[in-house]
């Protein structure tokens, strides 16, 4: 991380959870910082926090990605700021437990938004600052949700599922730029995410890791080029069930981890 120090890093989701600590270990090493998510508030406390305690350079930028309004205004800010992106961390994402017919379509199409077209929209936009350095990086938030499908999670699934396939076919494609992109898969976390996607006390039985566990591994493995990284346990095993078993076990096994309470 040595020779990132003094660059410019942007976070997207920055105001909690992985985000948040993404911000708070690339602040540790002198990075420079765009945060961006919708809670003004909250990245404004972390910015003073974080260039009072690092003496980096911080910028807020407080929009919904989802809104395509949003990413314009991002990308003017950053232009007329002459900020050259040399670390893109995409890790702004939502997510809804329950039936597919129990959340209305204009939030699926709010999710899918932020969570592919957002991220892929980031990745075009900042190709040209990435490529102007030596070697850059792009980190892109997967979930174990991406090996399978996810009944009662639908949506969701299939949006990670896209990104972890799209992250991996760019590292391929942007090597030979100097441009790495990492696949992050983090266990479960602690964080507002379930919170927020009403997420039912009866399914959440795995252990809920701190954010610093995933984002030291994402930034380790930054140095040997590694495709996809993963602190989750258990991936190995997931993924040779869902290739190998049929698809309707595999299905009926997935749904009843996430079948909602009979009421619901």
């Amino acid at each position: 991380m040595d020779d990132y120090k003094g660059h410019w890093a942007l976070v997207t989701g920055a105001s909690s959870g992985i985000g948040e600590e993404f911000a708070r270990q690339l602040a540790g090493h002198g990075i420079n910082l765009v945060m961006t998510a919708r809670d003004e508030t909250a990245l404004e406390r972390l910015s003073h926090e974080l260039t009072a305690a690092h003496s980096i350079e911080a910028r807020v930028f407080a929009a919904d990605l989802a809104l395509p309004g949003g990413l314009a205004a991002l990308y003017d800010h950053l232009a007329a700021a002459e900020i050259r992106i040399r670390l893109l961390v995409n890790n702004a994402a939502f997510g809804r437990w329950g039936r597919f017919e129990a959340t209305d379509a204009e939030t699926y199409q709010q999710m899918i938004a932020l969570n592919v077209t957002a991220l892929v929209s980031l990745c075009h936009r900042f190709l040209p600052d990435l490529v102007t350095f030596p070697t850059s990086a792009v980190i892109n938030l997967s979930s174990p949700a991406a090996f399978q499908p996810v009944p009662y999670m639908a949506v969701y699934a299939a949006s990670k599922a896209f990104v972890h396939s799209f992250s991996q076919a760019l590292h391929g494609e942007w090597r030979e730029k100097g441009v790495l992109v990492q696949t992050l898969v983090p266990g479960p976390t602690r964080s507002a995410f379930d919170e927020r996607a009403g997420a039912y006390a009866s399914a959440l039985k795995e252990k809920r890791e701190l954010p610093a566990l995933a984002v030291r591994a994402a930034l380790e493995h930054l140095r040997d080029g590694r495709p996809v990284v993963t602190t989750a346990k258990g991936t190995g095993k997931q993924r040779l069930f869902a290739c190998l078993a049929p698809p309707s076990l595999v299905i009926r096994e997935v749904a009843k981890m996430f079948r909602p309470p009979k009421a619901s």
